[in-house]
């Protein structure tokens, strides 16, 4: 009886239930966006009927009315990193009215007859100004990882909820998945500290001491915006009357372009940029003319200049001039190509050395 009392309020609130998830779901969404905290996805959810029926009838619960039930309402937050749970943490106790007693911080259980993953649940209370009956429900928002999702997500599919009904061997195995995955969580946390660490001693390597580093996407991106690559890429942009653009170069190709021409650390790029740079926008606008009659490119189809374009330009410089022979040059030229764009297509690479050779015949120093 009192069962189908639940179920009778839960469809005659659940239109304005439904309303009040979407409008917390907005609101925490522009909070964290607010806050610059990154997450990976934001949900909510009202229990289905059949759902409500189930948790009203365990005999391990009694209910007496429909805000009795904290997660007739739910959000989740799931972040890409473990630490990132205590900063969604602060702003949910900052910005919503919670029920210290019915929240849970699941992480701190210490049971060890418990498996799986837990994460941190937040009871909190509906505002709806001018209906009373919506605003006394309560929700639930659950604080979980990438990692932490995906683990409740399949211990759900495979029809194990609570730990008492797995078998024990079962059991044992899903314990040892659980510490496996939360040794990853702390793993990825500690990656993304080095990676930041690595990201400042480039900064000041890059701009200061010397740092004998081989490219990779941090560096790269770092030499981009040291003054000389900087002031050289604002030149191109000048000289095409075009914007700087965001975005790097195709920071992949561009790291195989600089080993493959020999600039592979700081010291080797730093001199042969020295010594490019009076022939900069000459050399940009004999480029132009090859691309065009390559692959029909101009640098004016650019919208804006891509950060780093100097760098393919230097590149290039660097492996036309490490010959002094016109033989040798279209060699080099032609094994550039070939090891880049034509790695399967030689005479690919052998027309497009050709045409660059057509373009600076009669040589550059």
């Amino acid at each position: 009886m009192q069962d189908q009392k639940l179920i009778d309020a839960y469809h005659r609130y659940r239109p304005g239930l439904e309303q009040q998830a979407v409008e917390l779901q907005r609101r925490l969404s522009r909070l964290l966006d607010e806050s610059g905290i990154p997450v990976h996805d934001i949900s909510s959810r009202v229990k289905t009927a059949a759902s409500l029926v189930q948790k009203a009838s365990r005999p391990d619960r009694i209910y007496k009315s429909l805000d009795d039930i904290t997660d007739v309402i739910g959000l989740r937050v799931v972040t890409y990193f473990e630490d990132n749970i205590e900063s969604v943490a602060h702003l949910i106790e900052k910005h919503f009215a919670v029920d210290w007693e019915k929240s849970i911080d699941k992480r701190l259980q210490e049971d060890p007859s418990r498996f799986g993953y837990r994460s941190l649940h937040y009871v909190c209370r509906l505002s709806a100004p001018g209906d009373e009956l919506i605003a006394k429900f309560p929700f639930e928002i659950q604080i979980r990882t990438i990692l932490q999702h995906a683990w409740a997500e399949i211990e759900h599919d495979l029809g194990y909820k609570y730990p008492e009904a797995v078998p024990q061997p079962v059991r044992r195995r899903f314990s040892r998945l659980a510490g496996l995955l939360e040794i990853a969580d702390a793993e990825f946390v500690e990656l993304r500290k080095t990676m930041e660490s690595y990201a400042r001693d480039l900064h000041s390597g890059l701009e200061g001491r010397p740092l004998d580093l081989p490219w990779d996407v941090l560096s790269l991106e770092t030499l981009v915006e040291t003054s000389a690559v900087l002031s050289a890429d604002q030149r191109l942009a000048q000289a095409l009357k075009k914007s700087m653009g965001a975005q790097v170069f195709f920071p992949d190709y561009l790291i195989r372009m600089l080993n493959a021409a020999g600039l592979q650390n700081k010291d080797s790029l730093s001199a042969a940029l020295q010594d490019f740079m009076p022939q900069l926008e000459n050399f940009m606008q004999r480029y132009f003319a090859f691309t065009r009659e390559a692959w029909g490119f101009h640098g004016q189809d650019f919208e804006s200049l891509p950060r780093g374009y100097t760098l393919l330009l230097l590149a290039l410089w660097q492996v036309f001039r490490s010959a002094t022979l016109e033989l040798h040059r279209l060699e080099k030229l032609k094994a550039f190509y070939q090891l880049l764009d034509y790695p399967q297509n030689e005479d690919e690479a052998w027309r497009v050395a050709r045409l660059f050779m057509k373009n600076f015949q009669d040589g550059m120093e």
